[in-house]
């Protein structure tokens, strides 16, 4: 899993960057949807930081944007956002599997 941080009218310090990289790490708990690369972008305009959280998996995109006032309040939304995507997509990939053959409702013809 990649992860990238970018920063746009925003210089990204090695203590914002360890705490964005430490929290995208907790995303490989989420093994089932396979997930290849984060791209967390900052930026900083009119007095207010955002945030946007691209997660790519094998077939699926998941993005979460938010702005505030203090950047890592704005990352941590974005992050719960996103992590609320990955456990949506989860339980749907789980719950989409086929019933075993014994218990289909069978017509004798």
């Amino acid at each position: 899993m990649n992860i990238n941080v970018i920063g746009r009218q925003l210089e990204i310090t090695p203590a914002i960057k360890t705490y964005t990289e430490n929290r995208l790490q907790a995303f490989s708990i989420f093994s089932t949807i396979k997930i290849n690369t984060i791209n967390a972008t900052m930026e900083y305009s009119k007095g207010h930081f955002q945030v946007n959280l691209v997660l790519n998996c094998k077939y699926h995109t998941l993005t979460a944007n938010t702005s505030d006032f203090d950047l890592y309040k704005a990352f941590d939304a974005a992050a719960d956002k996103l992590e609320a995507q990955c456990i949506g997509l989860k339980e749907k990939i789980h719950e989409h599997r086929a019933e075993p053959v014994s218990q289909t409702d069978i017509r004798q013809n």
